[in-house]
């Protein structure tokens, strides 16, 4: 059985979207495990409603303690040998929980990955349906490989979601208070796979919608990003192989993500874009030496740890340019 762990907090006007894909479901070997943070709307009422419409949906409701001790609690109260998160403002394709089983079935892995895709939009759903090759087209990948991967972002990613993990891998709890939290417990949730497959088919729709943790506006809790990248290091140091490869993938991830909290930073404190960029600037060689990075990121990466003033000077220049040139047209 699969458990299904959504954490609720505040999500009312959401929270039936993702319910509607799991009712759409095609597996039905699976429970829905709704943890109520501490919601402070009606989040909770409409748990217990769906709680009394479907048998399969279980209910608990928590003090307020964040995404990752939310899913933690979840994890607690799961009955499933095997587990998946959906956050509840995202939806899943209807044959995804039944694509996940069969791959974890016919091939016994910890972890099964998939990509997951962004969209602005609700209730879109593909018409694809599954034939036996989408069970066979997969990727069998080491560990080190896949987390190396999942730090560029190019074939798996470092969510949490869009995944199914055995539950043993989970028993490495999420890092409570923190957000980024995938990302800080990546390393070591892929260090215990025995077997980790990759599917290329999309199951997952992330909703990017205002508001959401990684939407918002630039506090110090962005600081737990370079956080989880040195825990990563600590962790790739300790119990990986091809530590080079992957410590040039941390470094990536750092400066990549780095640059885009810059993107929110510098619109209320320029101080806290001098404090990254002066992280930002010791991975430097490993940046201008990695052949997986294209030279255009390595031209403004460049430029950015040179100025960043310049460098946001020359975006806005460039923005304003383009907005101009629309409304000429």
């Amino acid at each position: 059985m699969i458990s299904v762990i959504l954490p609720v907090y505040n999500v009312e006007d959401y929270l039936h979207y993702a319910m509607d894909s799991l009712e759409k479901q095609t597996y039905k070997n699976f429970e829905i495990i709704l943890v109520n943070d501490g919601s402070t709307d009606n989040s909770g009422k409409l748990c217990d409603e769906y709680s009394e419409k479907y048998s399969n949906v279980k209910v608990f409701h928590k003090e307020n303690g964040g995404l990752s001790d939310a899913r933690n609690f979840g994890v607690q109260k799961a009955k499933g040998e095997f587990i998946t998160f959906l956050d509840p403002d995202d939806y899943l394709e209807a044959y995804s929980l039944e694509l996940l089983a069969g791959i974890q079935e016919k091939y016994n892995c910890d972890i099964v990955s998939t990509r997951v895709k962004a969209t602005e939009l609700y209730n879109v759903y593909s018409n694809y349906s599954l034939m036996k090759r989408d069970f066979e087209n997969v990727t069998h990948m080491d560990n080190d490989v896949f987390l190396e991967e999942a730090l560029y972002d190019i074939v798996a990613t470092v969510s949490a979601c869009g995944k199914l993990y055995r539950k043993s891998i989970l028993e490495i709890p999420f890092p409570k208070g923190r957000i980024y939290e995938d990302l800080y417990i990546i390393s070591e949730h892929v260090g215990k796979a025995n077997k980790i497959v990759h599917t290329p088919i999309q199951i997952y729709n992330y909703y990017k919608r205002q508001g959401s943790i990684v939407n918002s506006k630039f506090t110090s809790k962005q600081y737990d990003f370079f956080d989880a990248i040195n825990h990563n290091r600590t962790v790739i140091k300790e119990k990986y192989s091809d530590k080079k490869s992957l410590e040039n993938a941390v470094n990536a991830k750092e400066v990549v993500g780095g640059v885009k909290i810059c993107n929110t930073a510098y619109l209320t404190n320029f101080n806290d874009v001098n404090k990254i960029n002066n992280i930002l600037k010791k991975n430097k060689m490993s940046i201008l030496l990695n052949k997986r990075i294209n030279i255009k990121f390595k031209i403004k990466y460049i430029l950015f740890i040179l100025s960043p003033k310049v460098f946001y000077g020359i975006k806005n220049i460039l923005k304003k340019g383009v907005n101009n040139n629309g409304k000429q047209n």
